[in-house]
């Protein structure tokens, strides 16, 4: 979410880096109409507190000296705030109650507006870094980096569901059991899916430090407003019951980013490196007719999600750390990949900053995203509440602030997949295990 403090100081840029991600700039007038509102309430709800306060401060010894002296004249601060003199103590007490009240009606008045702004604000998205190349669509994404050699094949290269639709891929079984976008695995196809996640798992706790963890895959509401899933992407989720007020995660970001929602990290504990293996549900609302082929896109799928807290000082240089930790994966499996960096129109809600890593896919000749690592920078912080603070002897950060979140797949499974198998294919129809991958196949090939 952002800072109305920011919006309140910088109008105009915060205008301006909006209007880069094709949002609604309007929204900014808005929010400075109702926040101006809102503190001239706020500000005359604290003057009648304070009022009172003194008032009733002044109620209790004047009720006192009254036993004493019953003539004991009202004290002006009592009259001052009622804007005459009490005809009895019984009658001054009735009129700083109906003063209370009223002054509690300004006080709702002005959380009502407050929550309007929230409502406002929990729509915009995150505003672009200043590295952030400025576009409108993917079109103007820039391709950062290239690795491996696209293979030459004498022989014209299979798309995945021809190559494997013998070996397990059951699309036909998971549309029948739940409908298009469940794909049904078994036997190699099955192993192969697990032995991903194994090797997606060690990988990154054995060599990257990163701490696995085992989520939940139903969350609240609260926990995907947390994450900025929520209320931008309500029809992209699948809801379990209103009942229980339970959605399906969509990502494993989801749950990691509320692990330390409400709390105080020391900055000497950060980074704070996370990773986990779910299942992920997405509705793909919006996306029929793309991508329908074998297991391209679908509604359910494995990933392993990688996600980071840390401090504002370290979030950039963890966000290159973060992206080299999924490259990694790539290379290991020696598949062919492109970093591409995302332009202000194309990055995704919570982003300032985002890379996507696409495979190279020759059954299908596409490039293809298996991983998107985002630098959130304070975004979802601020949302969940999750601040960090330094040493009082620490001239740079000793004081509290919000920390940064980051999070990147690592990888997904299904387009993952897609590259191994197309870009291991052999002309009779085997496909080999890449070497890194086999010691959790099992076998050099499939």
């Amino acid at each position: 979410m952002l800072d109305i403090k920011l919006i309140r100081d910088n109008p105009e840029a915060v205008k301006t880096g909006l209007r880069n991600r094709n949002a609604d700039v309007d929204a900014i007038d808005k929010v400075l109409e109702l926040d101006a509102t809102w503190r001239e309430k706020n500000a005359e709800a604290e003057n009648r507190q304070a009022a009172l306060n003194k008032a009733n401060k002044a109620f209790g010894p004047w009720m006192g000296g009254r036993k004493k002296n019953p003539d004991l004249p009202a004290p002006k601060e009592l009259v001052e705030l009622l804007g005459e003199t009490p005809a009895s103590p019984e009658d001054a007490k009735e009129k700083l109650r109906k003063l209370g009240e009223a002054k509690d009606a300004i006080d709702a008045e002005a959380h009502a507006v407050l929550n309007q702004i929230e409502g406002v604000l929990l729509h915009l998205p995150n505003l672009p870094s200043a590295h952030t190349p400025v576009g409108k669509t993917e079109e103007q994404n820039v391709v950062r980096k290239e690795w491996g050699t696209k293979r030459e094949f004498d022989f014209t290269p299979k798309p995945h569901w021809d190559l494997v639709a013998d070996r397990g891929l059951d699309l036909e079984i998971g549309g029948r059991i739940s409908g298009s976008g469940f794909p049904f695995f078994r036997g190699k196809i099955a192993k192969l899916e697990r032995a991903l996640i194994n090797f997606f798992l060690e990988l990154h706790t054995a060599e990257h430090g990163y701490t696995e963890c085992w989520t939940p895959f139903m969350v609240r509401g609260e926990t995907l407003r947390n994450s900025s899933q929520l209320p931008k992407f309500y029809d992209e989720l699948y809801r379990a019951d209103e009942r229980d007020d339970l959605y399906l995660i969509p990502t494993a970001e989801v749950p990691l980013t509320s692990v330390h929602a409400g709390e105080i990290i020391a900055d000497d504990q950060a980074p704070i490196r996370y990773c986990a293996f779910t299942p992920c549900f997405r509705r793909e609302a919006g996306a029929a007719g793309k991508d329908t082929r074998g297991i391209l896109r679908v509604h359910q799928f494995s990933k392993v999600e990688l996600m980071v807290v840390t401090t504002p000082e370290q979030s950039e240089q963890e966000h290159e750390t973060l992206t080299r930790c999924a490259e990694t994966v790539l290379e290991k499996l020696n598949i062919p990949y492109r970093r591409l960096e995302l332009c202000t129109g194309d990055m995704g809600f919570g982003a300032a900053r985002c890379y996507d890593l696409e495979a190279w896919a020759p059954g299908v000749g596409k490039w293809l995203e298996v991983s998107s690592c985002s630098n959130f920078t304070d975004f979802q912080a601020r949302r969940a509440k999750i601040r960090v603070k330094g040493r009082t002897d620490n001239p740079v950060g000793h004081h509290t602030r919000l920390a940064h979140t980051l999070n990147g797949s690592g990888l997904a499974c299904p387009r993952t997949m897609i590259a191994i198998l197309e870009n291991n294919q052999r002309a009779d129809g085997s496909i080999a295990i890449p070497p890194a991958l086999q010691p959790y196949y099992g076998a050099s090939e499939l």
